[in-house]
């Protein structure tokens, strides 16, 4: 193993989305549900970091467990970021992830928000990423992909699963469907982990019948360690989330009950992460 892949680590976190039940709700405190995920061995949760007083609690309670925080924030314009960044500063967090909740019809009117957000960023010491997702300024692939024409140094967190069942790519995809999601891993310093196929957001590891698809996303994910690993940057963490998240993105029966044990699915998600890391840094 290199010295260069030895100062680099890998993070995985839970998303407390991820920990909601059937009805959208926690089961039991927070206090509780951030012990049972520091208990499973992750090393840190993924959850909303725009509220003082919420995130002033999230951070006693995670810190007191040995957990590092993903933050969240849905910004509409540039200024929405400021306070956000303030509290993410004074509470301290692994890095801010942004769900971009502006659709602009130009690429010029994109690009203008997102380099007002990288001007701000650069306040702060973590990475502030902006996250592929619907229903965003990162809705469409290749829409996303002209934003990095114009703005190369933009940080991305990949959730491919958004790009697949948008797009409907099949199975196996396409050699420009290789290249697009490639160039936006390329462009990724942090993945949210789920699963999808051509025409649902959110399947199950564990069934037989997706495991064309857990392959597929497994070769991505490795994909972009490698090519984390190989930027020359200074050392630091990547992080992936297991975001395994409640109706209607998980899969329920007549009665709205989860089909699988979604906890279950996030520890085989977890374990699997954790493999492509280790199989990518023993095999720079």
């Amino acid at each position: 193993m290199s010295d260069k892949t030895m100062s680099r680590e890998f993070v995985v976190f839970q998303s407390m989305w991820a920990m909601q039940n059937e009805q959208g709700v926690l089961p039991s405190c927070l206090e509780s549900q951030l012990t049972k995920i520091a208990e499973a061995g992750f090393d840190g949760i993924t959850d909303h970091f725009h509220e003082p007083l919420a995130a002033q609690e999230l951070s006693r309670l995670a810190n007191g467990l040995g957990l590092q925080i993903e933050g969240q924030l849905f910004p509409r314009t540039i200024d929405d970021l400021q306070p956000v960044l303030e509290i993410a500063s004074h509470y301290g967090c692994h890095h801010l992830t942004i769900q971009a909740d502006s659709r602009p019809r130009t690429l010029q009117q994109a690009v203008a928000l997102l380099e007002g957000w990288q001007r701000l960023a650069e306040q702060v010491d973590f990475p502030v990423l902006v996250e592929t997702h619907r229903y965003r300024l990162t809705n469409d692939l290749h829409f996303t992909l002209d934003l990095l024409k114009e703005l190369p140094d933009l940080r991305l967190l990949a959730d491919l699963s958004h790009y697949v069942v948008g797009r409907e790519i099949p199975l196996p995809p396409g050699e420009d469907d290789q290249q697009q999601l490639q160039a936006i891993l390329r462009n990724s310093w942090g993945f949210h982990g789920r699963v999808a196929t051509c025409e649902q957001v959110q399947v199950p590891i564990s069934f037989a019948q997706h495991q064309p698809w857990v392959e597929l996303f497994s070769a991505w994910w490795r994909f972009g360690i490698e090519d984390w690993l190989a930027r020359t940057e200074v050392p630091g963490s990547l992080s992936f989330t297991c975001e395994l998240g409640p109706a209607p993105y998980a899969i329920t029966d007549r009665a709205g009950r989860d089909i699988t044990d979604r906890w279950e699915e996030s520890l085989l998600m977890r374990d699997l992460a954790r493999q492509l890391w280790s199989d990518c840094t023993a095999n720079p």
